[in-house]
């Protein structure tokens, strides 16, 4: 079973409402189950009827509450039980059921994308989801089968309290309008073909591949939505786009092979500080994207194909790739 507990997830934060939605096609029609555990957990009354609550989800209990580490599932039972007693949590309770009033609409959000997806690849799963709150305790657990939800680190910047060991620029991204991008692109991922060479051009195409598939299985979500930037960020980047794409030519980053030298533009930071401090981190995922953009509009490949070429450097090559404005 392939599955993931996230710490941070890769997405929302709105744009301007009036974008167009892009080209996609008509979603087939998927109706997911939801249930929202949260509720009957709260409505505990005792030690024994947390341990019922548990017998009765055991995929939860064991994936989300990892049960299978207790000796005694009444060990975990009399954990629980303390844990929503805690005043401290029952704020943490109200805080995210607020949140999550309009959840329907991420649900819809998630049917829809799962719709296009199994347009593309008709094997695409239908997972069954489960929302609870477990005090901080986990934030997301992601499968074909399931996706499970810790409410509470999903509140957003006004929650009393936030998880600690996230930093405040991934932090930003944990409100109920991550979620469908976050769920949608773990779940398309499996139909990636990623290149298996270690050079940085090829990772950030194989990114690339991962935003471009994402923006077809959500047309009307904007571009910094999917990819986690804010507005500021977003319009930073286009307005220095030439400066960054020189960055990466005139120092040969492209072709660099040294892992902690690649994260610098791959991976998680506020900044990225070798090409200016107003570059937001992973912005070498972000020109992937631009360049299998590219990429399709020259190659008018389909969706399919795209997803299946793993030659980074054909890719790159007939993409013509040239920053705006070039």
């Amino acid at each position: 079973m392939r599955a993931v507990l996230l710490m941070i997830c890769i997405v929302f934060l709105s744009s301007c409402a009036n974008q167009q939605c892009r080209d996609s096609v008509e979603p087939e029609s998927v109706v997911l189950r939801v249930d929202r555990l949260e509720q009957e957990l709260f409505q505990s009354e005792s030690a024994a009827e947390v341990e019922e609550f548990l017998k009765s989800h055991p995929d939860f209990a064991r994936f989300f509450l990892h049960s299978d580490q207790y000796p005694q599932d009444s060990i975990l039972a009399n954990r629980m039980f303390g844990l929503i007693q805690n005043p401290s949590i029952d704020t943490l309770y109200q805080e995210s059921v607020k949140a999550f009033q309009d959840f329907d609409k991420v649900v819809q959000t998630l049917e829809g994308g799962l719709g296009r997806l199994k347009v593309y690849y008709p094997q695409a799963p239908s997972p069954y989801i489960q929302t609870c709150v477990t005090g901080l305790y986990n934030d997301l657990f992601i499968s074909n089968e399931h996706v499970m939800i810790g409410m509470d680190f999903f509140i957003g910047p006004n929650a009393s309290y936030k998880p600690q060991q996230i930093p405040q620029y991934i932090l930003q991204r944990y409100t109920t309008d991550h979620l469908a991008a976050s769920i949608l692109q773990f779940i398309s991922s499996q139909f990636i073909d990623t290149s298996k060479s270690d050079a940085l051009l090829a990772e950030m195409i194989n990114y690339g591949k991962s935003y471009y598939l994402l923006s077809k299985l959500l047309p009307c979500t904007p571009g910094n939505v999917l990819i986690g930037y804010t507005n500021e960020e977003w319009n930073d980047i286009y307005e220095n786009e030439k400066i960054i794409w020189a960055n990466f030519i005139q120092n040969e980053w492209l072709f660099e092979t040294e892992h902690s030298m690649k994260q610098r533009f791959l991976g998680e930071r506020p900044n990225v500080y070798e090409i200016g401090e107003k570059c937001p981190g992973r912005i070498g995922r972000w020109i992937g994207w631009e360049i299998v953009n590219a990429y399709a509009e020259e190659s008018g490949a389909s969706v399919q194909d795209i997803m299946r070429e793993t030659d980074f450097n054909k890719i790159f090559s007939q993409s013509k790739y040239k920053p705006s404005g070039s």
